[in-house]
């Protein structure tokens, strides 16, 4: 069996480039588990704003962000296996972002609407072919 790892990658593509990925890969019965990273549609906002001029320099810019979170994978034939938060890894790891234990007590402080959200803005995905 075989563990496809794309952390870093998707976010440049387009999503019709990695609705190509998710079929190409689970086309393949030896590519059993994917491992990957994700970003809101907020976040990905928020990075183009950050990194704008130093992509376009390079000519490359930041576009995957799926309006249905981890759900996007299931079409291709891939569900979640575990999820994991990117702030909650950094704090469990003790390597918080800048800012990152101010936002985890706004967060905590608010209803779980908004702490749900919170925990999708930025993830890690195990995702298994069904």
């Amino acid at each position: 069996m075989v563990l496809v790892v794309t952390e870093g990658l998707l976010l440049y593509l387009t999503t019709e480039q990695v609705t190509a990925l998710t079929r190409d890969l689970h086309t393949h019965a030896r590519f059993r588990w994917w491992l990957t990273d994700l970003v809101s549609p907020f976040v990905l906002g928020f990075y183009n704003m950050w990194w704008d001029n130093e992509l376009r320099h390079g000519n490359a810019s930041l576009q995957f962000a799926p309006e249905e979170g981890e759900r996007f994978f299931s079409r291709a034939g891939w569900h979640v296996v575990e999820f994991r938060s990117t702030m909650e890894e950094a704090s469990r790891l003790n390597r918080n972002m800048p800012f990152g234990s101010l936002w985890q007590l706004i967060v905590r402080c608010s209803d779980k609407t908004v702490q749900k959200a919170y925990r999708k803005m930025s993830c890690f995905l195990l995702l298994e072919r069904d």
